[in-house]
């Protein structure tokens, strides 16, 4: 085993002296190299070879805990015992706070004591490195971490907000610490939001993550707010317990899974639902029927002469017309209701709460608002277009949507076959 290299900083030649004999009972364990200043001290050092410093704070170029803070400058990372004459707590728990891994007072310090400080010493600063250099990863970590990092305690105060956090939402750091969370969450979020942590406290330590839990909505500087989702975690420290959760905007994404949805529903031309989307919310409200007794309605309404349109005006003119079409027939209808498109010129209305009489009224004034309409062709030109309809209320005996809307396409058809332009109810 190698000797351990002590740098003894002492100007009193007797107290020098004394140090080199109580080491030097462990025969070949601590090589002494001594000096009488911190000026001696520095050259030392730079050399490199020291593994343990025995520091006098009562030097001829420096006096009092600054003597500890130019070592610490020149060897951050070695351990440093202070030799003292005072024998007083609190000016060791001073010391220990301006760098030094322990003290011994002068005259009090047999052979033994002094190797076991040097060893301890060792050991501690070690420590101390291991826990600094960890500190620094995660301080590194977290800084340079994409997701916001904020990080609450038990009476919901924030204790650590990272860059990302900054930009996430639009605060400084020293703007935040210390303020509640519910800065960072829309009023209507918070009273949820404590209720949720005061649930995942009593979990135990563990954490939730982002697939986990709901979407949560937060709140930036400037009043805006953005979608998220967060992954939540929580530990007991020293101070209390911590939460610290993870954020992440999920704006661009939610708006792409929107629009992905959109166009898996939507009829591409006119925005109306497809047949698809269409079929699968009216047997909901089939479901709905049976289940809870509420009438729900259909009505199927074709273009009358779609292709005379066609052949007139060109299928740009017949394309506007049916856009029309279904931007009328929303002004028409409620929000629980919906328009779909189920093939060409052919369209339905899934009319919630409505029976086929309250279907036939809304009908009515569905073809009577297309009859008034006129729709601009390509060529400067106007037109006006009427449609059939057939209407027809849902049953607890149909078996599926597609009865209701066998007998809204036959009534339909009785439309077409007694002059078109009208509205016909099935019975």
């Amino acid at each position: 085993m190698l000797p351990i290299q002590v740098l003894l900083v002492e100007d009193n030649p007797g107290d020098a002296r004394l140090v080199r004999e109580l080491l030097g009972e462990e025969e070949n364990r601590f090589v002494v190299d001594h000096v009488g200043s911190l000026g001696a001290a520095a050259e030392r050092l730079a050399a490199g070879t020291t593994d343990v410093v025995l520091l006098d704070l009562s030097l001829p170029d420096s006096q009092g805990f600054g003597t500890i803070s130019n070592i610490r400058a020149r060897a951050s990372h070695l351990p440093l015992i202070v030799l003292t004459g005072f024998d007083d707590a609190d000016f060791a728990v001073e010391a220990v706070k301006a760098g030094a891994q322990d003290f011994l007072v002068k005259g009090q310090f047999e052979g033994g004591t002094i190797r076991r400080a040097i060893r301890y010493a060792i050991t501690r600063r070690s420590l101390e490195e291991r826990v600094r250099l960890s500190e620094e990863r995660l301080k590194g970590i977290i800084e340079l971490a994409h997701d916001g990092i904020v990080v609450i305690d038990g009476s919901h105060r924030i204790s650590l907000f990272n860059p990302a956090a900054e930009r996430l939402f639009g605060y400084r750091a020293d703007e935040v610490l210390g303020q509640p969370l519910d800065l960072l969450l829309p009023e209507r979020a918070r009273e949820a939001h404590r209720h949720h942590v005061g649930q995942f406290a009593g979990t135990g330590p563990g954490s939730s993550a982002m697939t986990e839990r709901p979407a949560v909505t937060g709140l930036r500087r400037d009043g805006t707010e953005f979608a998220a989702e967060v992954s939540i975690s929580h530990f007991p420290s020293p101070g209390g317990q911590l939460f610290t959760a993870v954020v992440r905007d999920t704006t661009d994404r939610r708006r792409a899974q929107e629009e992905l949805v959109r166009l898996a529903t939507t009829d591409a031309l006119t925005g109306a639902a497809n047949r698809r989307h269409f079929m699968e919310r009216a047997e909901l409200e089939l479901a709905r029927l049976r289940r809870y007794g509420g009438p729900v309605s259909l009505v199927m309404l074709d273009v009358d002469h779609f292709k005379r349109v066609n052949d007139s005006h060109g299928h740009a003119a017949g394309d506007a017309a049916l856009i029309l079409l279904v931007k009328s027939c929303r002004c028409m209808l409620r929000d629980t209701d919906l328009v779909g498109r189920l093939g060409g010129e052919e369209f339905a209305l899934l009319l919630v709460d409505a029976t086929d009489q309250d279907a036939l009224r809304i009908a009515e004034r569905v073809r009577r608002n297309l009859a008034d309409l006129e729709v601009g062709a390509d060529d400067g030109t106007a037109f006006g277009i009427t449609v059939s309809m057939g209407v027809a209320g849902c049953r607890f005996e149909d078996a599926s949507i597609e009865h209701a809307l066998g007998r809204a396409d036959r009534a339909l058809y009785q439309a077409k076959a007694t002059g078109r332009d009208r509205t016909v109810v099935a019975p």
